[in-house]
């Protein structure tokens, strides 16, 4: 939910232009200059075919030059270009009004707090902890908050995949969640119960129907609504992945001590729940 705040604000205060990974990749290139392509995507916390198909498409804008490494056929070494440069800055300001909206419910203190806990279920090792007080001059890396969420959920999505059985988005999981706990509820309700927007609540609802994991009809009292509910087949898939979304949870907050556990919990949620108000 946190994470989809962040992407709100991005939309509001930076665009469409520029995505987030994107700006994380132009940033770790102006720290270090002449990186080689693995490393930077290893700074902007990108998978190898991720960052490839992105390098690809900011060299294709004209914002970064790519060479071969003349010591290492290879490898591939990034720069940014002028007109690069200048994007990165003109979009520095929008960088840092996202981060101030996000962390406008919390005090001082508790910024600082979410920050050091989220680098540490982000995975942050020393070294890219050392690279973003690098990119201090440039824009205050340590207090990214945006970029702490987003490699957090990265994270999550890795857990996700290797410990829950059965195909099952988080998102999804979600769903069948809120129906196991209020059968009936129509489609608009669980949404929100959820934090998904109506494009994406009707087209995941739509694959779960097709899947057999949920039943849909129309209210009888409103032939607009569409009310859902678990099918066996849906009931049994929860049960099913149950222990592996419990080991996503535990080893998602391992990092942390049970009072920290709480804390950060309590800090997101304030994040989180800007998503109502954006959405006002």
């Amino acid at each position: 939910m946190a994470q989809q705040v962040h992407t709100r604000l991005w939309a509001e205060h930076v665009g469409a232009e520029l995505t987030a990974p994107q700006y994380a990749a132009l940033i770790a290139l102006a720290v270090e200059p002449g990186a080689d392509q693995r490393t930077v995507g290893e700074r902007a916390s990108l998978d190898k075919a991720t960052m490839a198909e992105m390098v690809g498409r900011l060299v294709r804008r004209g914002l970064v030059l790519r060479r071969r490494d003349p010591a290492d056929g290879r490898r591939k070494l990034l720069s940014l270009s002028p007109l690069g440069t200048q994007v990165m800055n003109d979009a520095s300001p929008g960088v840092a009004q996202v981060q101030q909206r996000l962390l406008d419910p919390l005090s001082e203190a508790e910024r600082s707090e979410l920050m050091m806990a989220l680098a540490r279920l982000a995975r942050m090792d020393d070294i890219a902890l050392e690279t973003m007080v690098d990119a201090r001059p440039l824009l205050d890396a340590p207090r990214v908050v945006g970029y702490l969420i987003r490699v957090a959920q990265q994270v999550h999505t890795r857990l996700w995949a290797e410990l829950v059985p059965g195909d099952l988005t988080a998102p999804q999981h979600a769903v069948l969640e809120a129906l196991a706990e209020e059968p009936g509820m129509d489609q608009r309700t669980v949404g929100e119960r959820t934090s998904l927007d109506k494009a994406t609540m009707a087209e995941l609802i739509s694959r779960l129907v097709r899947r057999g994991l949920v039943l849909r009809r129309r209210d009888p009292a409103d032939g607009r609504r569409n009310l859902l509910s678990l099918s066996p087949a849906g009931e049994q898939l929860l049960s099913q992945v149950s222990e592996g979304v419990a080991g996503v949870q535990q080893q998602l907050l391992a990092p942390l001590d049970d009072p920290e556990r709480e804390r950060v919990l309590v800090l997101l949620s304030r994040v989180a729940r800007l998503g109502a108000e954006l959405a006002d």
